[in-house]
């Protein structure tokens, strides 16, 4: 059925065998945010026999995927935003890739999108601009050249193209923000301006990750518990943590492992869904 020349669809079937992650996961430095993206790689060389690709835009060698040698990811260290839209635009024909990790957002931010607002005429005058930084203005440039980028990346998960589709993993950095007494009012991505809250509207799934105490049986030991700290990926907004899964297949406190979720949860709502049509 149409309505004009637009199919109409129902919810019921939107989860299938061709619906793809779209994931921004946010945290702290060091906490796993790239190992996290490394996994997708497994996932759909597995799953697609295609291997993940790597938007790698922080300073240095790799672009900050020296954490994630071992996995032996492909990836692209582009040196302009130029270089990153023109990479972003090829990807949407592409069918060598079944995955697209950018690492990180805020770094992205920080690196191309500030330098590119700072080439518009400023509207207040301040004089440290010209020595790079920002004015309240300029945040909602690189806001909005924040968005219209990630929609690009998005746009990858929807392909009508279904061998050109592509699950997407973005990382980011996390910010709190508080109140003027400093009492915490939302733990956000490190995004610029408005973009710290609306970006978490953008993706079907909004990651948190942290260090939690899990208790198991001593192996050596036995009758004793052994604890152990573990990165978990938190998807229960609790008010201040912006977190989300649209999808309900990512339970908070789950592994960080795409490949290890993508089988324990997907998989199965996914035959699920078969016995159901």
């Amino acid at each position: 059925m149409k309505i004009g020349n637009i199919e109409v669809r129902n919810t019921a079937h939107l989860l299938n065998p061709d619906t793809r992650l779209c994931v921004l996961v946010f945290g702290p430095s060091g906490f796993g945010k790239t190992t996290l993206g490394a996994t997708l790689d497994k996932l759909t060389k597995k799953y697609m026999n295609k291997p993940s690709l790597f938007i790698a835009v922080e300073a240095g060698e790799g672009g900050g995927t020296m954490s994630i040698e071992k996995f032996g990811v492909d990836f692209v260290a582009p040196a302009t935003l130029n270089e990153i839209e023109n990479i972003t635009a090829a990807l949407k024909t592409d069918t060598h890739y079944g995955g697209v990790i950018f690492d990180s957002a805020s770094e992205y931010v920080k690196r191309f999108v500030q330098a590119y607002a700072l080439t518009f005429p400023s509207r207040e005058r301040i004089a440290t601009r010209a020595a790079g930084v920002p004015e309240r203005s300029d945040y909602q440039t690189m806001g909005e050249k924040a968005r219209q980028h990630f929609n690009q990346l998005i746009n990858l998960t929807t392909l009508p193209d279904l061998n050109c589709r592509k699950h997407l993993v973005i990382t980011a950095l996390e910010r709190d923000k508080t109140d003027e007494r400093g009492n915490p009012t939302a733990i956000q991505p490190d995004l610029p301006g408005a973009m710290a809250g609306a970006a978490t509207a953008m993706f079907q799934t909004v990651l948190g990750i942290a260090i939690r105490p899990k208790v198991y049986p001593n192996p050596d030991k036995p009758g004793q518990n052994l604890r152990v700290n573990e990165r978990v990926l938190l998807t229960d907004g609790d008010g201040i943590r912006q977190v989300k899964d649209r999808t309900g297949l990512f339970p908070n406190g789950c592994e960080p492992d795409l490949l290890e979720i993508y089988e324990k949860y997907w998989i199965p709502k996914l035959e699920q869904e078969k016995t159901n049509v």
